[in-house]
């Protein structure tokens, strides 16, 4: 597929997370593993004592209320949008600040400069164009506001994923795991839930088409749309959830420290991409 409608990447989103959320399988994703939610918690917090006011905050795709749930006692008003009713259905409102809209991510009803804060978690794979999209954020973020948007997969991964499998160097129970989740998920959605796999490719253009983000091109793009700082971190390397579980976190820490101490080589060996901007 060389390139995807908006109507059909709407479309297969709206149809892929029904499903998931149906299935009652979307809850059990692993971003919602404690020490993910733990991580990202910890992230909202300083981003949050980072800003002048906490009034109001919003989550572009927000789903089930992954980061409403983290958020919603940082800030008297959190904002959810989603285009996906059955997913919103499951979010706690109890808290009374949480207020939830239908709409695409890119075409929001708020007024220009009325957030502080705004988040976007395993989500923006599933946009059509980056640019459109971040042009959105910007509009309705306060000057000196704060974009947060974690879980992007990483392209220097999946070319890295993609090249093992050309080679077919990958023997690993691992790195097929790997490999799986990185370039046929599509087949496992058919396997699991009767989902063609180009159904699932629709809903997740930049990962199947473009194969993820580069941090330079993300820079690129916030820098052109206004943005007055970027800050990409690379995040999640290879089986770090096993490190944890089979060892201790500060084992995980000590290979994430290594790790980074020798970036840009090792690039390609962690998962995901994350981002904060600000305005």
């Amino acid at each position: 597929m060389k390139s995807i409608s908006r109507d059909k990447i709407l479309e297969s989103n709206q149809k892929v997370h029904s499903l998931l959320v149906k299935s009652g399988d979307y809850q059990q994703s692993p971003h919602f593993k404690e020490e993910n939610q733990t991580k990202v918690r910890s992230i909202l917090k300083k981003l949050a004592g980072s800003l002048p006011s906490t009034i109001r905050m919003v989550d572009f795709g927000c789903g089930t209320g992954f980061i409403i749930n983290l958020s919603k006692d940082l800030f008297d008003e959190v904002h959810g949008v989603d285009i996906t009713p059955e997913m919103m259905a499951l979010i706690d409102t109890s808290s009374n600040n949480v207020i939830l809209t239908e709409s695409t991510a890119e075409q929001t009803p708020y007024p220009n400069e009325y957030f502080e804060f705004a988040t976007a978690y395993s989500f923006m794979d599933h946009l059509e164009d980056l640019e459109n999209f971040l042009v959105e954020v910007y509009r309705v973020l306060q000057k000196g506001g704060v974009f947060y948007s974690d879980l992007n997969p990483n392209r220097e991964f999946i070319q890295t994923m993609s090249q093992l499998e050309a080679n077919e160097e990958a023997t690993s129970p691992l790195m097929q795991r790997e490999i799986k989740a990185a370039l046929h998920n599509g087949e496992h959605y058919a396997q699991e839930y009767g989902i063609d796999p180009e159904t699932l490719e629709c809903a997740e253009p930049i990962k199947t088409v473009e194969k993820g983000f580069l941090a330079k091109d993300i820079t690129r793009v916030a820098k052109k749309v206004g943005f007055s700082d970027c800050r990409i971190e690379l995040d999640w390397y290879v089986d770090q959830g096993t490190i944890i579980h089979q060892h201790s976190i500060q084992a995980a820490e000590e290979i994430d420290s290594y790790l980074r101490s020798i970036l840009p080589m090792s690039a390609h060996l962690f998962k995901y991409i994350r981002i904060v901007l600000t305005k």
